[in-house]
């Protein structure tokens, strides 16, 4: 009989265990059909993690945190929860796994909206088509070219099938969908939107009370701008000075010498000028001095601003816009524009202009409207050839600025983090909102999706594999309807036989299990969104379909971002 004792320091026969050597991944080329095995298990996991996200009726993914002492966070947002999934082992599915995340996160940005209905129609075409090219029965290639021409087929079904979506009541019905069970949030944003309409500035921010607030201001106005000294300030009770009917200096010049101002206010005071508001990107304490007291003798009432920027072109972009708005010229300090050249038919002008010290506002800008409204026309032309989020976002707000509604909308809640997942749910909300607005709704549901299955029965079939696609895209539109019914709790098969024997118009309500007039009901989704992930589903899948080789490096670089 022998005794046993714990490998602890002190006992015996202690052995003091080496900690174990890190191994680093190997590089590794992975070729067919490995290849697609592994890149429809890893896609596949990352689609059934958000199927449960679809439709009114969602079930909840629960993230768990770092720290084990905090409770996981509870989502129902597809791009959300793919954006937590950092990595996946083994390292084919991560691959996999990371393709579909990446066009998630790209149905994000574009659209706030239709992330879990572009995931499962991606899954569907993903395993449906693998099915036929591993079975030796089409040509991957040939596949793609399949569904890339039923794609365009279903697009235009789509667009005969949209209708306009105007009114606060119709506003708030397609609100409600994206704004769930928070009715005031929805109620909010219906009435914002037939006020401000589509291209007004919508700010959402956070709020200091328990409920959801919300104001409109009269015309417009920027951040990072505002007055230079408080010595400006006419009204002591706002905080902030107030002009009626001014005139507007607009440049980007840094006024050092008060001289430089002495011909404006020379001319101004020649020509009329009551009250000016000099937009400068910087003066001096002597100059600024000069503004005060030709103030203080009530020679002209003047007040110093900053122009509006958040970088050098932006600022460039908000003297345009203000001078469109106005009708006032621009001195640019890179064109090397001096105010000794300035004329009094140089400045803008307003019924009303404002600053505080963190924002500058206009209400009522007196330049020409056609000149403003090709302003607004090359604005809007520029959107769409935006680059990425950020540049669509200060597009908008450009739009927003020059279509003169400006709403605030203020969100409240009883703990922080409520605050926060209702502030994200609003903009989301608003960005699908002004999509839907400007682009036209769909039945929802699955609904309209389900009906462009029409049009790929009469497209000509080429090639054989031809055939199969169309069959492969049929089935992808059916599925977000059959989700839809799994979430909540019916059987999808069903559903989908009772829809196809309705009226056109008519779908499966989840919220009442009841086959209804899809818009009289007021299921709808936005008409960009659904086209969009339909693009990024077939776009998605096919890059998968026709991917014949994985390379996997030795130390691949971590990134968080998709």
């Amino acid at each position: 009989m022998s005794l046993s004792f714990p490998n602890i320091p002190g006992a015996p026969g202690y052995r003091k265990k080496r900690p174990a050597k890190f191994k680093y991944p190997k590089p590794a080329v992975v070729l067919q059909p490995r290849t697609s095995t592994q890149l429809q298990q890893g896609i596949n996991l990352i689609a059934d993690a958000i199927r449960p996200t679809l439709g009114p009726q969602p079930r909840l993914v629960a993230l768990e945190r770092l720290l084990r002492t905090e409770a996981p966070d509870i989502l129902d947002d597809g791009a959300a929860i793919a954006r937590r999934v950092v990595e996946i082992n083994p390292r084919g599915q991560d691959v996999g796994a990371m393709l579909l995340r990446q066009a998630l996160w790209k149905m994000h940005l574009e659209a706030s909206d239709g992330a879990s209905t572009m995931a499962v129609m991606y899954q569907v075409l993903l395993n449906e088509g693998l099915r036929y090219v591993t079975r030796m029965e089409c040509n991957a290639m040939l596949l793609r070219e399949g569904l890339e021409k039923g794609l365009a087929a279903v697009l235009v079904a789509l667009d005969q099938q949209a209708a306009p979506l105007a009114g606060r009541t119709a506003i708030a019905g397609m609100a409600a969908g994206l704004c769930q069970t928070d009715t005031q949030l929805s109620a909010i944003l219906g009435e914002i939107f037939d006020v401000v309409g589509p291209e007004g500035l919508i700010v959402v921010d956070k709020g200091t009370s328990l409920n959801l607030e919300h104001e409109y201001i009269e015309g417009t106005y920027w951040k990072l701008s505002g007055w230079m000294s408080r010595r400006q300030v006419t009204d002591v009770a706002q905080h902030r000075t107030l002009f009626n009917d001014p005139a507007l200096l607009i440049t980007d010049l840094v006024i050092t010498d008060p001289r430089q101002l002495v011909p404006v206010l020379e001319r101004c005071l020649r020509g009329g000028v009551k009250r000016l508001m000099v937009l400068a990107k910087e003066l001096s304490d002597a100059a600024l001095g000069l503004l005060i007291t030709n103030g203080q003798a009530k020679t002209i009432e003047a007040v110093a601003v900053r122009t509006p920027k958040v970088s050098e072109m932006d600022r460039v972009a908000s003297m345009e816009d203000i001078a469109a708005m106005t009708g006032g010229r621009v001195f640019y300090s890179a064109a090397n524009d001096n105010l000794a050249d300035f004329q009094v038919s140089d400045l803008g002008h307003a019924r009303r202009a404002w600053a505080t010290d963190s924002l500058f506002g206009l209400f009522g800008g007196k330049g020409d409207p056609r000149i403003l409204r090709q302003h607004l026309a090359t604005v809007r032309a520029s959107l769409p050839k935006a680059e990425n989020d950020n540049e669509k976002k200060k597009l908008q707000e450009r739009l927003g600025h020059l279509a003169g509604g400006t709403a605030i909308v203020r969100v409240g809640g009883a703990t922080a983090s409520e605050v926060d997942t209702r502030t994200t749910l609003a903009e989301r909300a608003v960005k699908a909102l002004r999509g839907a607005v400007l682009g036209g709704v769909l039945p929802g549901g699955g609904g309209s999706l389900l009906a462009a299955q029409s049009a790929l029965s009469g497209l000509p079939v080429e090639v054989a594999e031809d055939a199969i696609a169309y069959r492969v895209l049929a089935r992808a539109l059916e599925e977000p309807m059959r989700t839809i019914a799994t979430n909540a709790g019916y059987q999808p098969d069903v559903v989908i036989e009772k829809v196809k024997g309705s009226p056109p118009g008519y779908g499966f309500d989840a919220r009442t299990g009841r086959i209804v007039d899809l818009r009289e009901a007021g299921i709808m989704d936005a008409a960009h969104v659904l086209k969009l992930a339909l693009q990024i589903a077939v776009s998605g899948a096919a890059a998968a379909i026709t991917t014949d080789v994985i390379i996997h490096h030795k130390v691949p670089e971590i990134s968080i971002e998709p």
